[in-house]
C-alpha cells in the first residue's frame, strides 16, 4: 500500500472526532483530502462535523465504509491489495468492534446501498468518498469498465456532476502520483 493510500485510509476515521487531527498519518490524509476538495470546502465539512452527534458521525462512517466495500467489489474481482485497503479503512474508522466485525464480514458480500445518498450528510463528504472510491479502483493497478460504471452511477446517486467527478478523479490520480510510494 502506498503512503498516499495509507493516508487516505484516515479520512473516514477522522470523521470520528470532527476532523480533529491526532497523528501525522491523519495530517497526511487531510493534506490529500484538502488537495482533492480544497481547504475551504474541507473546513466547511469540519465545521459541519463538529455540530453532529456521535451517532450521526458513526452512521456517516458506516455509510462511507459501505461505499468503499462496493467500490472494491465493482469489478467482481477482489484483489488482495483492495482487501488490505478495505481492512485498513475499517480499522481506522474508529467504529465499535462489533460494527467493524460486521463491515469486515461484508467485504466479500457488499451491503445494500439503498438510501446511501441520504445517509451521507454533507456534499464535501460525498466528494471525498467518490475520490476515495477512485483510489480504491486504482488499488489493483487497473480500473475495470465495471468499476468506472459503478463510479459514474455513484457520482450520479450522490449528486456529483460528471464534470466534478472527472475533476476529483484527476486530483486523486495526480496527487497519488506525486507522493512517494
Amino acid at each position: 500500500m502506498s503512503d498516499a493510500q495509507t493516508a487516505m485510509t484516515t479520512w473516514i476515521g477522522t470523521l470520528a472526532h470532527g476532523g480533529v487531527l491526532r497523528s501525522d498519518l491523519e495530517e497526511a490524509g487531510v493534506t490529500v483530502a484538502a488537495y482533492v476538495v480544497g481547504e475551504e470546502r474541507l473546513s466547511e465539512l469540519r465545521e459541519w462535523m463538529t455540530k453532529q452527534s456521535p451517532e450521526v458521525l458513526a452512521a456517516q462512517r458506516v455509510a462511507a465504509v459501505e461505499i468503499c466495500i462496493w467500490m472494491a467489489n465493482a469489478d467482481r474481482n477482489l484483489d488482495p491489495e483492495e482487501i488490505q485497503l478495505l481492512k485498513e479503512i475499517i480499522l481506522r474508522s474508529e467504529l465499535d468492534e462489533d460494527t467493524q466485525d460486521e463491515l469486515v464480514a461484508a467485504v466479500h458480500e457488499p451491503p445494500s446501498l439503498d438510501g446511501i445518498e441520504s445517509r451521507i450528510g454533507h456534499p464535501v463528504l460525498k466528494e471525498l468518498l467518490l475520490a476515495l472510491s477512485w483510489e480504491l479502483a486504482h488499488a489493483d493497478g487497473t480500473v475495470a469498465a465495471s468499476e468506472e460504471a459503478f463510479l459514474t452511477g455513484l457520482a450520479k446517486r450522490l449528486g456529483i456532476s460528471p464534470e466534478r467527478s472527472r475533476e476529483l478523479h484527476a486530483a486523486v490520480t495526480q496527487r497519488i502520483s506525486q507522493m512517494p510510494g
